[in-house]
């Protein structure tokens, strides 16, 4: 029996921030977007979920953080791991406020049955990361620190 193993893509963005990965053993069953501020404005903050047999959670939030802290909305996407799984981000890359280099300011999350999002303002550079050659999405790595700066995903055989 061959053992699969993962294919990174990206990271897509700017090298901003510290290295981070999430690479769970079982699927992603969660993604909680927080966005909002003061005109939809604030910088998008993510966190990751995946459950284990016990009923303990692994979990990573990026982001979200900077000068405007206020949010408005928690979106909630939940994945039923059994028949669902993710097979693209896309989102877009802008400045926030008076920074100098652009940071992750929109996010869609699909899977092979849905879409979610765009969260946040749709403003910036589009970009995407889609699953490759019948592949799905297993994790995402990058670098953030108050904001997402940058993103990439972790691919394997479904």
């Amino acid at each position: 029996m061959a053992i699969s193993t993962d294919v990174a893509y990206g990271p897509l963005g700017h090298n901003g921030g510290t290295f981070w990965s999430f690479r769970p053993i079982n699927n992603i069953n969660q993604i909680v977007i927080s966005s909002g501020g003061s005109g939809n404005n604030n910088p998008i903050g993510i966190t990751f979920s995946s459950s284990n047999k016990d009923g303990s959670k692994n979990t990573l939030t990026i982001g979200g953080g900077g000068n405007e802290t206020t949010v408005i909305r928690n979106d909630t996407i939940n994945i039923d791991g059994a028949d669902e799984y993710l097979i693209e981000i896309s989102g877009t890359f802008g400045r926030f406020l008076d920074m100098r280099f652009d940071v992750l300011r929109s996010v869609k999350f699909t899977t092979n049955l849905r879409v979610f999002g765009p969260y946040g303002p749709n403003v910036g550079r589009p970009f995407n990361l889609p699953a490759q050659n019948g592949n799905k999405i297993v994790g995402f790595f990058g670098r953030a620190g108050f904001y997402v700066d940058a993103i990439g995903t972790y691919n394997a055989y479904k």
